[in-house]
This record gives structure tokens, sequence and C-alpha cells, in this order.
């Protein structure tokens, strides 16, 4: 019989996803709720030429567009396909077997995939009830014998820790030479960075995404911002080819023109201010949020099974009930533009009355 590598036969991964969801509401993932237009996406495949498809792609004019945009030098960036392989990137680089890894959690999933992949012992540090992060309990259980902290800012509550507090973390870990991820899957819903800090702090890593506020899932565009030394690193394992010269295309049409990610911010901001006024007088409790999703409870003996089954037969698709701590039955809603979250917020009064 053929054996698997142990530490991969540890990892349980979800089945596949046979779903069609093209004429759903799609308030579960996270992504981008409303499609672009007709001339934005016009414009957008206007970029490509049949070279385009037949070659391997052509990606230094898209390093050259994201380092100008990011005020950093070409040795500073790697591009990944989708944050998800520049996270395994990074375990693969830094991570021995033995190795141990604070993750906060609740937090992107892969994470601890990878954690496990590489042999690393996952410590836990959980958000609290109010969906916060308990900063000085992470800075006292630093030590010496960690050897890579992950943190998402904005997190996958929808909170934030303060630049102020991220960069007490950040240098404890540098003297106790730790290695620090932030994930800023969601920054652009709150608009703070540290990418500014990996000149300062050389242990610092930041991933970033163009599957939420830039809107291309299905690109798989990610990208690492970090110190050249660490980078250099990184590079070794990297695919031979980071992304497609498709994606590549695209992403630096979006780059060129981030009034189309602006638009779509407002339009999330304005459906969540939505969320927070209606929902509220229809005595249904939310979270505030810093991303592109909100958490939110239903009120007392609301009967959320059928909530949920109300909703997908109105092709309405949410998630939850979150139930592992630091959460008790919450539900998340992807928030979408104006049109949507008032649709939605009209199917939860037609529901709780």
């Amino acid at each position: 019989m053929i054996k698997t590598k142990e530490l991969i036969s540890q990892i349980d991964r979800p089945s596949p996803d046979s779903s069609s969801r093209a004429n759903d509401f799609r308030f579960d993932r996270n992504e981008r709720t409303t499609l672009f237009s007709d001339d934005e996406f016009s414009n957008m495949l206007s970029q490509l030429t049949p070279y385009d498809f037949v070659a391997y792609g052509e990606l230094e004019p898209f390093y050259n567009k994201i380092t100008k945009w990011l005020n950093v030098n070409r040795n500073n960036i790697l591009l990944t396909s989708g944050s998800d392989m520049g996270i395994r990137t990074v375990f693969e680089t830094f991570i021995n077997k033995g190795d141990k890894v604070m993750i906060t959690q609740p937090n992107y999933a892969m994470f601890s995939v990878y954690n496990k992949m590489f042999g690393g012992i996952e410590l836990i540090k959980t958000y609290q009830e109010n969906l916060t992060l308990d900063i000085n309990d992470l800075l006292n259980g630093l030590t010496e014998e960690i050897k890579l902290i992950v943190i998402s800012n904005p997190g996958h509550t929808g909170k934030v820790v303060e630049q102020k507090e991220l960069i007490k973390i950040i240098e404890k870990a540098e003297k106790l030479e730790i290695l620090v991820i932030i994930d800023e899957a969601y920054f652009h819903f709150y608009d703070k960075s540290v990418i500014k800090y990996i000149r300062e702090h050389k242990n610092l890593i930041v991933s970033r995404t163009f599957s939420k506020a830039f809107g291309l899932a299905s690109l798989r565009i990610g990208l690492l911002v970090a110190d050249s030394k660490l980078i250099n690193e990184l590079y070794r394992v990297k695919l031979v080819h980071e992304i497609t010269g498709v994606a590549a295309k695209i992403g630096s049409f979006m780059i060129d023109n981030l009034n189309i990610v602006n638009n779509y911010i407002n339009d999330v901001k304005e459906g969540k201010e939505i969320l927070y006024c209606r929902l509220a007088k229809l005595g249904v409790q939310t979270f505030k949020s810093h991303t592109n999703f909100m958490f939110f409870s239903l009120p007392e003996k609301s009967n959320v099974e059928l909530f949920i089954n109300y909703l997908e037969e109105n092709k309405i698709f949410i998630k939850g009930p979150f139930k592992n701590y630091p959460f008790s039955g919450q539900l998340r809603i992807t928030i979408g533009d104006k049109a949507q979250m008032n649709m939605f917020c009209d199917h939860v009064k037609k529901f709780l009355s």
C-alpha cells in the first residue's frame, strides 16, 4: 500500500462544492456581491490579446505598477496565486516540524491547514466575547519558543487591532526573533496598513489579496510584502509563474482604475449603514465591522434554522450560525450595495413578522 506523508494524512478538507451560484444572492463568501458594469467589464477584456492566452505571463509590468501603488521596491514584493499561496509559501519557507505558531482565531482556515501540513504546533489566541483581541494576553504569551505569529487585520470577526497595538506586537516579536504575518485581506474597508513598517521591522510580512475590494476572486491574485531578505527566502519556493498573464493584465487594469475599487468600497459602506439602521429597528443585534461582512444575531426565540431555510428558498445565502467561541449562534452576511441590503432587510422583516 502506498502511504501518504504522516502530516498530510492528518489533514481534513471540505468536499468539492458542486453548487451553481450565478443566479443567487451570494452573501456567504465575502466576495464582491455585485457584478462589474458592462463598460467596466468590456474595458477589462479589452486589455487581453490572443497572445495572453498562448504565452506564459509577462509579470514585470504588473510588479512595477504594484511598487508604485504601494510605494515599495521591487525586491519587497512577491506575487502569489491568491493570498492562499502566499500563506503556504511562508509556512513552506520558515516552518519546520515542531515549530510553535501562534494563530489568532477565528481566522482564515488555510493558516491552520498549512501549519498542520508543515508540522507546526498551533498555539491559539482566541478573540473575546465582544469579538475583539486581548492584546495584553497575546503580548504576555510571546516567548522565544514561538517561530511565527499570524494576525488578520481587520480580523475575521470584523474587528481591528489598532496600529499602535500591532507595532507593540511586531516590536516584541522582533526582539524574540519571531516572524509576524499581518493578513490585510480586508484592508481596503479599514484603510490602515502596516506595509510602511516593513522598512523598520525585518520580521514583518504583510499579505494582500485582489479577491475582496478588487472583486477579482476568480483570478487568484495575492501578494506578499516584506523586507528584501525575507522576500529572497520566499522566492526560493515560489511557483515558476507566480500568477497567470491574464490575471496580471486585469490586475494592472484595476490598479490603473482604482475608482472601480473605491466605488465598490463606498457601496459596501452604504450597504453596511442600511444593515445597522434597519436591522436594529427589527430587534436584530449587529456587530460593528471594518470589513465587507458583518455578524448579527436574531431576536431571542427566533428559529434560526427556519430563517436560513426561508432565505435559501429566496436564493439568499449567508453563513452560520457560528457556535464555536467567541461566537454564540451569530450569523454572517457579506455586505452588498444599498439595493441588495434593503432587499435583505425586507426579507428579515417579513420573516420576523
